[in-house]
């Protein structure tokens, strides 16, 4: 897919991006760690990082998404300036489009949670000659994607699956994969998000103590 595709929206205010740059420039400083050593860390060019923090130009999802894991914090994270709270009202008509294919296709980010385990929602819009391919997420990272219109590709490690409008399908994204339209006509589509960032610093007895607080 053409880099100049996984784009956040050019319409996107520049008050966002620069939002950004300081909330991973103060993730990185408050870790003590240097541009050389959180680019190593994502898995990243040290120009790409070094951009993110200046704010130039328009960051990528997996851009946002390598650097929110390496420093062990969500992608909400990094675009949010407000206190989380216990509970929060979401608008699914809104969000944050992160990405634009080259035929109108979208990508929003409609709801994501704070801190490292990361739970969010997204919905996606892409047409019949666009695909995007995504980068390993982190150890142990989990979608589930339902298709709402048209019929939605999803490729894992080679395999394929593909969905009609009211199915869903799991998957392990901790290895490359990538989703398309299968049909003729455009698949709108949404996504659930479950990550835990290697660097969060949580162990799965952590979170099963999590859970057995939450029943009681």
């Amino acid at each position: 897919m053409n880099a100049t595709v996984n784009k956040m929206n050019e319409t996107d205010s520049r008050r966002t991006i620069a939002g950004i740059a300081r909330r991973v420039a103060s993730f990185r400083k408050r870790q003590g760690l240097s541009l050389d050593q959180l680019a190593a860390r994502a898995g990243v060019s040290k120009g790409s990082l070094a951009g993110l923090e200046k704010a130039s130009g328009n960051p990528s999802i997996s851009l946002l998404c390598q650097t929110a894991a390496a420093l062990g914090v969500s992608v909400s994270d990094l675009l949010a300036s407000s206190t989380p709270k216990k509970a929060e009202v979401f608008e699914l008509g809104g969000g944050k489009t992160l990405w634009r294919g080259q035929a109108g296709g979208t990508a929003r980010l409609l709801f994501g949670t704070r801190g490292p385990l990361m739970f969010e929602m997204w919905e996606w819009v892409i047409h019949p000659t666009e695909r995007y391919e995504a980068r390993a997420h982190s150890p142990g990272t989990k979608e589930i994607l339902y298709a709402m219109k048209g019929r939605l590709g999803a490729v894992v490690e080679g395999e394929v699956f593909e969905i009609a409008p009211g199915q869903g399908v799991f998957l392990e994204t901790d290895v490359p994969h990538a989703y398309y339209c299968a049909g003729k006509q455009a698949v709108r589509f949404r996504m659930i998000v479950v990550e835990m960032p290697a660097n969060s610093g949580l162990r799965k007895d952590d979170l099963d103590g999590e859970k057995n607080r939450n029943r009681r």
